[in-house]
């Protein structure tokens, strides 16, 4: 970890550009996607039985027994017994700095944050709580001069209307994607959306080229009404901004097992990242990226003690893969990922 800790060191004095990536940045990157590489956590479990519905079984500890790895903090993969990659955990991977520049870059959004989801039906796990730290005995509330607000903004440039999921259904862009703030939004933070699709391309090879696929054919498929103008510049269908929210335990219900999510931890909190299924808390400090399995890992991130939340959940998903004719990419094997990075 030397060199990446010398690394670190260094950039926590560098200016950074305000809207490129450093070439100190993708060493960093390269150093902690390395590090989480040679870090493994290896269930006793075979990824595709997992994801097999249990009906009978409250929980499925009566088939597989689940590991309680603790705390952990260092860069690390989660596998399965036959090395397919589960979970990438990347602390650290987005400088500092960079964390600063991407937090402005939020601020406009305030205003537009949903507090609560205007849908009946919409479910409590997937929007969250709002997080109200403790009031030590205070009337007053300490978010209600939050910086950032509170609240959820779910954004997607493809995505069914509620209830219609079938193959003749129609696509359409999400209605916030014409807010002007948001459009904003998307231009300021496309350069470092861009670059995480190259680490996506790095670590998840076949989720990233359907997510390319996904988002080239989109021309064809999505009606919009007027066309938004809105470019889209991450490989994901979907990014949820939560800012200030506790997240219960929950799956991805839009996905699929070998979809996995993309969270990037910003804001000046010290909040943790709970998997129950792995008996895991992993540190989220701003900065952090994790890649999980979220159709099959039950994950949340409780009340934390300090400072303000922002995430942003990127996922893919599968019913709209399905409407554009593309298949489900397989899992990552660690044996392909050892030998590319061995070669390079």
């Amino acid at each position: 970890m030397s060199q990446l800790t010398n690394l670190q060191r260094v950039m926590a004095a560098e200016d950074l550009p305000s809207a490129s990536i450093s070439s100190n940045e993708t060493k960093l990157s390269a150093l902690v996607i390395a590090h989480a590489i040679l870090n493994p956590y290896v269930t006793k479990w075979d990824i595709d039985r997992f994801a097999e519905p249990r009906p009978h079984a409250a929980d499925k500890t009566k088939y597989f027994q689940y590991p309680q790895w603790g705390h952990i903090s260092d860069p690390a993969t989660v596998l399965d017994v036959h090395g397919r990659v589960m979970l990438w955990y990347l602390p650290g991977i987005i400088p500092p700095e960079r964390v600063k520049h991407l937090n402005r870059i939020h601020l406009p959004l305030k205003g537009s944050l949903v507090k609560h989801s205007k849908r009946k039906n919409e479910s409590s796990m997937r929007f969250g709580h709002r997080h109200v730290p403790e009031l030590d005995g205070r009337d007053m509330d300490p978010l209600a001069d939050a910086i950032f607000g509170h609240g959820r903004l779910m954004n997607s440039p493809a995505t069914f209307q509620q209830g219609h999921l079938r193959l003749q259904d129609k696509v359409y862009e999400s209605s916030n994607l014409k807010i002007p703030a948001v459009k904003e939004w998307l231009h300021e933070i496309s350069y470092a959306a861009e670059f995480w699709n190259s680490i996506s391309g790095l670590v998840l090879p076949d989720l990233a080229r359907i997510g390319k696929d996904i988002i080239a054919a989109k021309g064809d498929w999505v009606v919009t009404q007027p066309p938004s103008g809105t470019q889209w510049p991450s490989i994901y269908v979907g990014i949820d901004v939560i800012v200030n929210q506790e997240i219960p335990p929950h799956l991805d219900k839009v996905s699929a097992p070998s979809l996995l999510d993309l969270l990037v931890s910003l804001g000046t909190h010290d909040a943790q990242f709970h998997v129950s299924d792995l008996g895991s808390i992993f540190s989220y400090q701003p900065g952090t990226m994790i890649y999980l399995a979220g159709k099959l890992l039950h994950y949340s991130v409780p009340k934390w003690e300090k400072g303000e939340r922002i995430a942003l959940a990127h996922y893919m998903k599968d019913a709209v893969h399905n409407r554009f004719g593309l298949a489900r990419p397989s899992f990552t094997q660690q044996k392909d990922l050892l030998g590319k990075f061995l070669q390079t």
